[in-house]
């Protein structure tokens, strides 16, 4: 819909061609959108084309996402002239439109590794490598709140951990750690390397 106040009606629709132009473009299907002159937003600010996202699944109230051009809003408010699009989205809608067409993702299966520092030398440790290990693609976890280890333990197992790495003052002076799986099986002996503890997680 075009509502700018010197723009022809024409003007409008050339607008929309373009519109509809770019969404051919990007290869979205004819009968993925309509063009709808109808459509009346809230706000009398919109001075471009407006938009909605429908799904239909959700019934009455199906509008997800809604939206437009509104490019004298600034200015009107004594700001400077300058063009601008935005739009409001109804999460509760979203997640259903999601759920309806399942598409909600599987649920986060937890952390690679939980690495759980005693100590404040072995909390830098730690951090250095849950960092290295996210650059290599490894999600990992450590400790942010100077817990005991027992408690530590407790985290790892309710955010589902794989693996969990306990690092003290002997893991640092030796350089090897304990690497405990948290579903059971046999603790692997690894040592405090980037190499070492993928190798250890992936074998």
């Amino acid at each position: 819909r075009y509502r700018g106040m010197d723009a022809t009606f024409d003007q409008g629709l050339d607008e929309l061609k373009t519109v509809t132009g770019y969404l051919a473009a990007f290869g979205v299907p004819e009968e993925n959108f309509a063009v709808d002159l109808t459509i009346a937003r809230g706000l009398d600010y919109y001075t471009g084309t407006v938009f909605e996202f429908v799904a239909e699944s959700i019934g009455a109230q199906s509008t997800v996402c809604g939206g437009g051009r509104y490019d004298g809003l600034l200015e009107s408010i004594g700001g400077p002239a300058l063009p601008a699009v935005g739009f409001g989205m109804g999460i509760t809608r979203l997640i259903q439109a999601l759920r309806d067409e399942d598409l909600i993702p599987p649920p986060d299966t937890g952390a690679d590794i939980y690495i759980a520092p005693m100590g404040a030398d072995a909390a830098k440790k730690a951090f250095a490598l849950a960092e290295e290990l996210r650059c290599r693609g490894v999600s990992a976890v450590t400790d942010l709140c100077a817990r005991s280890v027992k408690a530590q333990m407790k985290y790892a197992d309710k955010t589902h951990a794989k693996y969990a790495l306990v690092i003290g003052g002997s893991e640092l002076e030796s350089g090897v750690a304990e690497l405990r799986p948290m579903r059971g099986g046999e603790s692997i002996k690894t040592d405090l390397s980037i190499e070492g503890i993928i190798s250890a997680i992936r074998e």
